[in-house]
C-alpha cells in the first residue's frame, strides 16, 4: 500500500470517528443515561414538597416508586405529572414541550391521606384527552378524578370509586384505548387485581385476581409486592413481582417462622421481600410465563416459583421499588435491574438504614434457555433499554414523538430544611426546569 494510500486511509478514518463522536454526543442523538444527566440540583428541579414527615418519622415523598405508577404521562404536546403534596392530597403540573412552560400546580382533591404517603396517585389520559387520577387508598375506597376539559388540568370532579378496598393504583391507556387498572385489593396480604374500562372510565368490569400468593402453599401471611407497565406495542401489559413474607415480622422469641427457618429474624417487617418474579398479559388477554407457558389465575407461590420465577435471593432480601428498573424492548422482551442483600430499615426524619448484607444490583433478562442474571448491565443490551435501565428517574407513559420522559424525586432533603425536590427531564433535551424556579407544594 503506497503512502499516499495509507495517508487517505488514516484522514478517511478520522473522519469518521469524528462524525461517530459528534453523532455519539451531539444534544438529542442518543439517550442519556444515569451519568449523563447532571445532578439534581434545586435549581433543575419543576417542583418541591415541603418538608414534612410521615408517621414513622421518614421524609414525606412526592411519590412512590413503581408501586404507584405512573406519575408522569406525555400527550397532546404536554408532559403531566401527579404527585402528593404535605397532605396527601393530589396535585397535578404540566409541562408544555413547545412552550417550555409549566401550568400549575392544581389540586386536583382536598382528600388526602396526611402523613399516610400510601394515597400516591396514578395518572392517565384517555381517549379524548381527559386526564384520570387514581389515589387516596391504603386498604379503603379508590378516589378518582377527572379532569373536566381535554388536556387540561383546571379543574377536575370526583368519580366513583372503581374498587372498594384497595392500595397502590397503577394505571394505564392501551392501544385499543382500554384503560386497565391494578391494583392491591386492601392490606398486605390480599390479591393484586385488575379491571378494565372501555368507555373512559365510566364503568369498570367486574375485579380480576392476577397475582394472589396465599393460595398454595396455604400460607395466609403470604403477600407480593407487584409492578405492572404496558409494553412498547401498547398491546402487551408486563409485570414484575416479589414475595413479601409477613410471617417473618411475627418471628419474635421463641415464637418460629412456621415453614422455614429464619436467618434474619428481628427486622422491621417491610423488609421482608425475597425473589424477583415475571409475567405478562399478551394481546389476546392470556397471561403467559417469559417463555410463553400460558399461566392461570390467580398465579399462587407454588405456581410462580415453578414457572415465573426470575431471581431466587435465598436468605437475603430483593427490592422492586425507587432504585429498581423496569424495561422491555421493541420484541417485548423484559429486562429488570433489582436491589437484593439483608437490610433493615428504622425510623427517623432520613430513614437511615442498617445493612447486614451490603444491597448489591443484579440484572436480568430473558433469553434462550432462561433467565440470564449478572452484576453489571451486559454491554449488548439494546439501547434504549439501557437507557431505561440505568436512568435516575422513572420513565413516563404516552408519546415518544419528542423522546422519552423521566420523573424523580430524591428521597432526602437536598438541602437541610427542604423537602422533596421534583425533577423532569427527557432523554434528547435535559431537566424541564420551571421559570421563576420550582413550585412550591405546601
Amino acid at each position: 500500500m503506497s503512502r499516499s494510500t495509507t495517508t487517505s486511509t488514516s484522514i478517511l478514518a478520522g473522519m469518521i470517528l469524528c462524525l461517530v463522536a459528534v453523532m455519539f454526543f451531539w444534544p438529542g442523538t442518543r439517550w442519556l443515561a444515569a451519568d449523563d444527566v447532571p445532578a439534581p440540583k434545586p435549581e433543575l428541579a419543576f417542583a418541591v414538597n415541603r418538608a414534612r414527615t410521615t408517621t414513622d418519622g421518614r421524609l414525606y415523598p412526592a411519590f412512590y416508586g413503581y408501586v404507584i405508577s405512573p406519575h408522569a404521562v406525555a400527550a397532546g404536546g404536554r408532559v403531566y405529572c401527579a404527585f402528593q403534596n404535605a397532605d396527601g392530597c393530589p396535585t397535578a403540573m404540566a409541562y408544555d414541550i413547545a412552550e417550555k412552560s409549566w401550568a400549575g400546580p392544581v389540586e386536583v382533591s382536598s382528600f388526602g391521606l396526611g402523613r399516610d404517603s400510601h394515597g400516591n396517585p396514578s395518572l392517565c389520559v384517555d381517549r379524548r384527552g381527559h386526564l384520570h387520577v387514581f389515589y387516596g387508598c391504603h386498604g379503603g375506597p379508590m378516589r378518582h378524578a377527572r379532569g373536566t376539559k381535554p388536556y387540561d388540568i383546571a379543574a377536575w370532579e370526583e368519580r366513583p370509586a372503581a374498587a372498594r378496598r384497595a392500595t397502590y393504583p397503577q394505571s394505564m391507556r392501551m392501544a385499543d384505548d382500554t384503560i386497565r387498572l391494578f391494583y392491591r385489593a386492601g392490606g398486605h396480604m390480599a390479591p393484586w387485581t385488575m379491571q378494565s374500562s372501555s368507555d373512559d372510565c365510566f364503568t369498570w368490569s367486574e375485579p380480576e385476581a392476577i397475582i394472589e400468593m396465599r393460595l398454595a402453599p396455604r400460607d395466609p401471611l403470604a403477600a407480593a409486592y407487584c409492578n405492572f407497565f404496558p409494553g412498547t406495542d401498547g398491546k402487551t401489559i408486563h409485570c414484575f413481582w416479589n414475595h413479601k413474607d409477613d410471617n417473618a415480622s411475627r418471628v419474635r422469641g421463641d415464637r418460629k417462622h412456621p415453614w422455614r427457618p429464619l436467618k434474619y429474624p428481628g427486622l422491621h417487617e417491610a423488609v421482608y421481600r425475597y425473589n424477583v418474579y415475571y409475567v405478562r398479559r399478551d394481546p389476546d388477554g392470556a397471561w403467559r410465563n417469559a417463555a410463553g407457558r400460558k399461566m392461570e389465575l390467580p398465579i399462587s407461590k407454588a405456581r410462580a416459583d415453578a414457572h415465573c420465577l426470575v431471581y431466587d435471593s435465598g436468605d437475603e432480601f430483593t427490592l422492586l421499588g425507587y432504585k429498581s428498573r423496569l424495561a422491555v424492548d421493541a420484541a417485548e422482551r423484559p429486562y429488570v435491574k433489582i436491589y437484593t442483600g439483608v437490610v433493615d430499615w428504622t425510623t427517623g426524619l432520613e430513614h437511615p438504614k442498617v445493612s447486614i448484607v451490603p444491597m448489591r444490583s443484579k440484572f436480568a433478562r430473558f433469553a434462550p434457555g432462561g433467565w440470564q442474571i449478572s452484576d453489571r448491565m451486559p454491554g449488548d443490551w439494546p439501547a434504549e433499554v439501557a437507557a431505561v435501565i440505568s436512568a435516575r428517574g422513572l420513565a413516563a407513559y404516552g408519546d415518544r414523538s419528542a423522546g422519552r420522559w423521566f420523573i424523580f424525586t430524591p428521597r432526602y432533603p437536598i438541602r437541610p430544611g427542604t423537602g422533596s425536590f421534583v425533577f423532569l427531564y427527557n432523554e434528547k433535551t435535559g431537566y424541564a426546569t420551571r421559570k421563576g424556579g420550582p413550585a412550591m407544594i405546601d
